[in-house]
């Protein structure tokens, strides 16, 4: 028995799928088992991070689990993260395969990477038998980064990243969690890209004409300060340019071609398959369409 917790998420969903597709049997555990669609022989649980009681149901007799990140602050999420570590370990969990981030780091100058490094430490100390996939940032994400005027700002400088589809984040943890490696593996990208490279790409199949505009950290904490009134929320946006800035992200691994037998996929070649991701993109307005 494969267990995948957060199976309402896109990357779990998509694993999870594939998993079934290949006849492994599974347990899905989510916060909200109706938001899961059904798969045929897989078993949904409700299970929190947050209440380790229901965790004992979720992890009994399971031979490997996919844990994936919980939301809340950095800090906070990584307790979430150990208990679903100590839940799998009183259970008897063969492997915990856990998605964490391309940079996690103590040092990193993202807060969600930091909050990374101290969950792997979290799994670690358990004991365990486990596989850390860090994946780079994923390329849906900078759908969300454009700013009606079709500008993306941030404190991200020239710096390139290795930013990888939602797609083969999903099939290299299937392959994982079916036959776990050990180790920790940084998932990426076929290529680098900055986000100007990236704007520019994004342009063609949306029609419309993208920028990226590179600004200070203080600029982009002022302005983001007026949207948005956590702090930490403020802290998260800006870190996230700024661990691409940084190079937290460079580097690119042959870890998906390993994994899936497949090589990973480009953006022009994930969005051909998945058009409907950048449907939001496309209908934030036509002044700024190109001919």
């Amino acid at each position: 028995m494969l267990l995948i917790t957060g199976a309402s998420g896109r990357i779990v969903n998509r694993a999870a799928v594939l998993l079934a597709q290949t006849g492994h049997a599974l347990r899905l555990m989510t916060r909200a088992p109706e938001r899961v669609k059904d798969f045929e022989g897989a078993e949904v649980v409700r299970g929190d991070f947050a209440e380790p009681a229901t965790l004992e149901t979720a992890f009994a007799c399971v031979s490997a689990a996919l844990v994936i990140s919980g939301s809340g602050r950095p800090g906070e999420r990584a307790q979430l993260h150990r208990n679903a570590f100590e839940a799998a370990a009183r259970a008897g969990v063969g492997h915990v395969v856990y998605l964490s981030l391309q940079g996690s780091s103590p040092a990193s100058k993202y807060p969600y990477s930091r909050d990374h490094a101290l969950s792997e430490r979290y799994l670690t100390a358990t004991g365990i038998p486990y596989t850390v996939l860090r994946n780079a940032f994923y390329l849906d994400m900078f759908l969300e980064r454009f700013e009606p005027d079709g500008v993306m700002r941030g404190p991200g400088s020239e710096t390139r990243g290795a930013f990888i589809s939602r797609e083969d984040a999903a099939r290299a943890a299937s392959a994982v969690l079916a036959n776990p490696p050990g180790g920790t593996h940084d998932v990426t990208g076929p290529e680098a890209l900055s986000l100007a490279d990236l704007a520019r790409r994004f342009s063609a199949p949306t029609g419309r004409r993208l920028r990226y505009r590179s600004e200070s950290d203080e600029s982009a904490r002022d302005r983001l300060s007026k949207q948005e009134s956590d702090a930490w929320r403020v802290d998260l946006s800006v870190g996230w340019f700024e661990a691409i800035a940084a190079g937290e992200l460079e580097h690119t691994s042959n870890a998906v071609f390993r994994f899936t037998g497949k090589a990973p996929m480009n953006l022009e070649q994930y969005f051909s398959l998945f058009p409907e991701l950048l449907q939001p993109l496309r209908s934030t307005g036509d002044r700024d369409s190109v001919s």
